[in-house]
C-alpha cells in the first residue's frame, strides 16, 4: 500500500477516536496534539531529493556562500527565504533540518486553527489531506511558510484582530508575495452578503478578466521566478465546480444567519476562493493563488459537519435558527465524504506520481551525494 494513503490512515483513525469519544478540550488537544506531531516528523523528515527542494538547496548553499549578499539581496520579492535559509545557515542549522523546521511550523499552525475553530477534527484532517494540501507541502517551501502565516491571519480574522491580521500577512508576503491577495479578506469575510457584497465581487471579477494578462504576467514572475509560465485553457475545471458543490451542500447543512458570525466569515473565504479558481482558465498558477483562500475548506466542511445540537449547546442564543439533523444523518453524510474523499485522495496520489514516485525518508537516501554527481 502507498505510504501517503497510511498517513492518511493512520490519520483517520486517531482523529474518529476523538469522534467516538467524549467531547472534551484534554481529549481534542490530545487528538491534534498527536496529529500534528506525525505531520510534522512525516514532512519533516522527508529527504530533500524531492522536486524542488533541489532547487531551494541550491538556494541554501548560495545564501550561505562567501557572496551571500548578492543572493540574499539580490531582489526583494520572496525574500522570506532566503533571510530565514541565511540565518540559519549563520548557525549551523543544516539544510535538512530547515525542511524540518518548516513542516513543523505549517503543521503546529494547522493545528492551532483545527483545536480552536474546528468542530469535527477528523474532518478538517481528512479534507486537508484528500485535497492534497499536505502534498503540497512537500515540495512548496515558500508558499508552505506563507499559507502557515495565512492560518495565523485567518484566524486573527475570526478574532476580529485587524493589526495582527494585517502583521501576520505581511509576514507572509516577505515569504511568498502573492500572499498579499489575502488582504482582501477582511473585508470580504466581515461583509454582510447584500446587494453591496455581490457587486464588489462582480467588480472583482470584471477587474481579472480585463486585466488577466497582466495578473498572469505577475503571478508567473511571482511564482516560477526566472520563467513565465503561462497556461491556457479557456474552460471551468473540476476544482471549481467542486468549490461551488462544496458551498452549496454547506448552505444546505448550515444555513447562512446572521448570529452565526464565524460561519458567514468562512463561507466568503470560500466564495473569495471559487472566484479566483475560476480564472485557472487562463492560467493554473490562479489554482495555486486560490489556495490562500482555499486551504480554510478545512475549517468549512468541519463547521458545516457539527451537529445541530452541538451548536446550540455552544451558542444557545442561535438555537432557533439552527438546522437540525438526526445523528444517524450526520453519519451516513459523513461515510459518504470519506468514501469520496478516499477515492479523490487515491487519484490524487496517482496523478502525482511523478513527484511521490521520488518520495523517500532521510535515511533511506543521500541527497548530498546524488547532488553532488
Amino acid at each position: 500500500m502507498n505510504i501517503q494513503i497510511v498517513l492518511l490512515l493512520v490519520i483517520m483513525g486517531i482523529s474518529l477516536l476523538y469522534t467516538i469519544s467524549e467531547d472534551t478540550k484534554a481529549n481534542k488537544r490530545l487528538c491534534v496534539g498527536s496529529i500534528t506531531v506525525i505531520l510534522a516528523c512525516f514532512s519533516g523528515f522527508r529527504s530533500w531529493w524531492l522536486g524542488d527542494l533541489i532547487k531551494y538547496y541550491t538556494l541554501y548553499r548560495n545564501c550561505n556562500s562567501s557572496e551571500w549578499k548578492d543572493y540574499v539581496f539580490d531582489k526583494w520579492s520572496n525574500i522570506g527565504i532566503r533571510l530565514f535559509f541565511r540565518g540559519a545557515g549563520s548557525i549551523g542549522i543544516s539544510y535538512d533540518v530547515c525542511i524540518f523546521i518548516i513542516a513543523a511550523f505549517f503543521a503546529v499552525c494547522l493545528g492551532m486553527m483545527v483545536y480552536r475553530y474546528c468542530p469535527v477534527p477528523y474532518m478538517s484532517y481528512l479534507i486537508f489531506i484528500s485535497m492534497g494540501f499536505y502534498i503540497f507541502t512537500y515540495s512548496g517551501l515558500k508558499q508552505t511558510i506563507a499559507m502557515g502565516f495565512i492560518i495565523l491571519a485567518m484566524m486573527a480574522l475570526l478574532e476580529n484582530k485587524l493589526i495582527m491580521f494585517i502583521f501576520w500577512v505581511f509576514i507572509a508576503f516577505i515569504f511568498h508575495a502573492p500572499a498579499a491577495i489575502f488582504l482582501a479578506a477582511y473585508p470580504i469575510a466581515k461583509k454582510r452578503v447584500d446587494k453591496l457584497y455581490i457587486g464588489v465581487l462582480a467588480a472583482i471579477v470584471v477587474l481579472v478578466f480585463l486585466y488577466h494578462g497582466t495578473i498572469v504576467s505577475w503571478l508567473s514572475e511571482a511564482y516560477y521566478e526566472d520563467e513565465e509560465i503561462v497556461a491556457v485553457t479557456f474552460h471551468v475545471g473540476g476544482r471549481t465546480l467542486m468549490m461551488i458543490f462544496i458551498m452549496a451542500f454547506g448552505v444546505v447543512m448550515r444555513p447562512l444567519r446572521r448570529k452565526d458570525s464565524h460561519f458567514i466569515q468562512v463561507f466568503n473565504i470560500m466564495v473569495m476562493a471559487a472566484i479566483i479558481q475560476v480564472f485557472s482558465m487562463y492560467n493554473n498558477v490562479f489554482s495555486r493563488l486560490a489556495d490562500y483562500y482555499y486551504q480554510f475548506v478545512v475549517l468549512f466542511l468541519s463547521m458545516v459537519m457539527e451537529p445541530g445540537y452541538h451548536q446550540a449547546k455552544l451558542e444557545p442564543n442561535r438555537k432557533d435558527e439552527i438546522r437540525y439533523f438526526t445523528k444517524e444523518s450526520y453519519v451516513i453524510i459523513g461515510f459518504a465524504i470519506t468514501v469520496f474523499s478516499l477515492w479523490y485522495y487515491h487519484s490524487y496520489v496517482e496523478s502525482s506520481s511523478t513527484l511521490l514516485h521520488s518520495f523517500k525518508f532521510f535515511w533511506q537516501i543521500d541527497p548530498y551525494a546524488l547532488y553532488e554527481t
